[in-house]
């Protein structure tokens, strides 16, 4: 019963056969499109919006129950699986939408120059393309961006303020300039491919999470394993799917077995027994997701052109006119792009991908082991306090970092002139990816030039390491003053980062990843 004008009803309590009336009585007043239904013995039955909902008799259970599946998802661990749902590079290059580089041994001569972009990413002729020469991950510190100063006007966070002196003795290396030179070098199969030269990632001074590692550290377990959990039955890997009723391009065949989970699980096991540093778990993570998120850029841009290849590619820029075969030149370019989009009226795009990766640790590392005085105890769900390892969900955002931009601009500048805009994609584990959009600046490339030669002329050929926030001030007369033109260039790469044009965010679901065989869970933690 209701009082008139929306008053509070009166509850009686004095007899308990009357007590689930009333408090029904008050629920429907308090809303009025609840449906409750007694039994007999003035027993509720049930109470919700609609006939299907749950029933109050077994609530208690019923939520315990549900409780209890929700908790089974780990947010820490010890065994991070790197290989989480990845689908392999291998793989990949089977896909009807993707075109893949020719093996190493079968390229038998380089007519140009620019031939060796040819040579696979994972090959040991990549490699030895690094020495020597300016490539994406050496121009961002050769620039200046991660001194103290720059870094900080750029918003470049301090993890990746490591200086430049990875650039400084790269530059000292001998390089590969000349055609006879690299025929003699990279196409002689005849030789070890164990070279004494490895080259440090394109990405690796930048993007912690996102790393082309081609060190073989630990290649006796989980990291010579790229196809490592996932079937290898059935010879057919990829079946194009024009039917746009199909969220992808091709339906991906391979699944996670168990038994492959369970070999993983040992892998993983020796792996993190002899782990150097978190920051390896970044790296591993980087170069197993890589095939995953060029397969969502694919996926993506099918959708928008039927017609759309996606490109394996290498080395690119070795036939730039900034670079000479001469050994008096001074700078040499190069960039390896993740991919090029090809589309049907023949335009090209840069493609660059970054994973972030969701592993970091619970406690601080120091001297090659955990702080436990660092300890946050993160109990969430119910997770074990001895963890070392936990799951960050990392937000999208929409911008390029400025630490990315040397990056793009060099690809786009190494494709050619007709490349005038590249993308990126930043995928998560848990969020989804996002995919921008950066146009190409040829005033700022010019800019990139100049200072990459100053970095040359002032440091480099003098032998002399460059001293903590060089470029930043200019010496006029006894004094030091900032420099107009190198803050201008700051300025501009600031601007650029927020320029970025978001082409499509895509969601957790519309991630094509490999998926398990049976009712098998997948884990981020395989312990």
């Amino acid at each position: 019963n209701e009082d008139n004008n929306g008053a509070r009803p009166t509850i009686a309590t004095s007899s308990s056969k009357n007590s689930n009336r009333n408090r029904i009585s008050y629920a429907t007043w308090k809303n009025p499109s609840l449906i409750v239904t007694m039994n007999d013995n003035n027993q509720i039955n049930s109470i919700g919006t609609t006939e299907n909902d749950f029933r109050y008799n077994n609530t208690k259970k019923q939520n315990q129950s549900y409780k209890q599946k929700h908790q089974k998802f780990r947010y820490t661990g010890n065994l991070p699986d790197v290989y989480w749902r990845a689908i392999p590079m291998e793989h990949l290059r089977a896909h009807p939408c993707f075109k893949q580089l020719p093996y190493p041994e079968e390229i038998k001569q380089i007519e140009k120059l620019e031939d060796v972009k040819y040579f696979r990413q994972d090959s040991w002729q990549w490699d030895m393309l690094h020495a020597g020469r300016c490539t994406t991950s050496q121009a961002t510190p050769a620039l200046g961006m991660l001194e103290p100063n720059a870094a900080t006007l750029l918003q470049i966070p301090k993890s990746l303020q490591k200086g430049c002196m990875g650039a400084y003795h790269r530059l000292n290396q001998d390089a590969l300039r000349s055609l006879e030179e690299m025929n003699t070098v990279l196409c002689n199969h005849d030789v070890d491919s164990g070279h004494d030269y490895v080259s440090d990632s394109e990405d690796q001074d930048l993007n912690n999470s996102q790393t082309k590692s081609t060190s073989h550290e630990n290649d006796t377990s989980i990291c010579n394993t790229s196809t490592s959990g996932i079937s290898q039955n059935s010879r057919k890997i990829w079946k194009a799917m024009p039917s746009k009723r199909y969220n992808f391009a091709a339906k991906y065949y391979p699944e996670i077995t168990q038994s492959h989970l369970n070999q993983r699980r040992d892998e993983t096991k020796k792996f993190m027994s002899t782990l150097s540093s978190p920051m390896k778990i970044r790296m591993k993570w980087g170069n197993s997701q890589e095939a995953t998120a060029i397969l969502t850029a694919l996926n993506y841009f099918t959708t928008i052109d039927p017609g759309v290849i996606v490109t394996e590619i290498g080395m690119c820029g070795a036939g730039l006119k900034y670079n000479s075969t001469s050994k008096s030149s001074r700078l040499i370019l190069g960039a390896s792009p993740d991919a090029v989009i090809e589309y049907s009226n023949g335009t090209i795009e840069v493609l660059e991908v970054k994973n972030h990766c969701p592993f970091v640790p619970k406690k601080r590392w120091t001297n090659n082991q955990f702080n436990s005085t660092n300890n946050k105890n993160y109990s969430k769900n119910g997770d074990d306090h001895d963890d070392r390892y936990r799951i960050r969900e990392m937000p999208l955002r929409s911008s390029v970092p400025p630490a990315y931009i040397p990056q793009l601009m060099m690809e786009m500048l190494c494709l050619g002139d007709s490349c005038r805009s590249a993308i990126m994609v930043r995928q998560t584990a848990t969020n989804g990816a996002i995919i921008v959009r950066l146009h190409r600046d040829d005033k700022w490339i010019d800019d990139m030039i100049y200072w990459l030669e100053r970095f040359m002329e002032d440091y480099v050929e003098k032998g002399q390491p460059p001293p903590s926030n060089f470029f930043w001030f200019d010496k006029v007369g006894n004094d030091l003053v900032k420099s107009k033109r190198y803050q201008a260039f700051l300025e501009r790469t600031k601007e650029l980062s927020d320029e970025a044009e978001v082409v499509k965010f895509v969601k957790h679901k519309d991630i094509q990843r490999v998926l398990s065989n049976g009712n098998i869970r997948l884990p981020l933690f395989l312990d």
